[in-house]
């Protein structure tokens, strides 16, 4: 009984070894981190956009492209492209109304924006210029609806 058990012994210490040789060891893949983000309005690419690294709005277009129609006017080109952001890209209007110089009178021909909302719009800008469309949504009173719904009437 005694020889029985140091044969078994010794056959499991054989059987281990035998088996830490033959498990492949698995290298863990490199992960690429990619940035999302959302294109909307007149790019050629529309939807998610997945991109390396860091790039500026010009080198998003120069990548993707855009209709011959789009308002450039309305972005500012040299802001970096943030993950998980959503950029709208208007086609040109030329009855759209700037946010950066409009007055008070011409913000007030804006659906939905009266007296109080554009001297909101007006102080913000004192204070620091709209460099996106999407800034418009920082001023108290204005969110994702009422964007939507002024983003064809509004550039920079």
């Amino acid at each position: 009984m005694k020889k029985l058990k140091i044969v078994g012994l010794l056959v499991i210490m054989f059987v281990s070894v035998l088996y830490d040789f033959k498990t492949p060891t698995l290298k863990p893949k490199e992960k690429k981190s990619y940035s999302v983000v959302t294109l909307e309005g007149a790019f050629l690419k529309t939807g998610e956009y997945k991109y390396e690294g860091v790039l500026t709005i010009e080198q998003l277009i120069q990548k993707v492209g855009v209709q011959k129609n789009a308002n450039l006017k309305c972005l500012d080109l040299k802001r970096k492209v943030k993950d998980e952001s959503s950029i709208y890209l208007p086609i040109k209007n030329k009855d759209a109304i700037s946010l950066n110089r409009a007055s008070q009178k011409e913000l007030m021909t804006l659906k939905g924006i009266g007296e109080k909302t554009s001297l909101k719009i007006i102080e913000y800008r004192k204070k620091q210029r709209f460099s996106c469309l999407e800034d418009i949504k920082n001023v108290k009173g204005i969110g994702e609806k009422t964007f939507i719904r002024l983003r064809d009437l509004i550039c920079l």
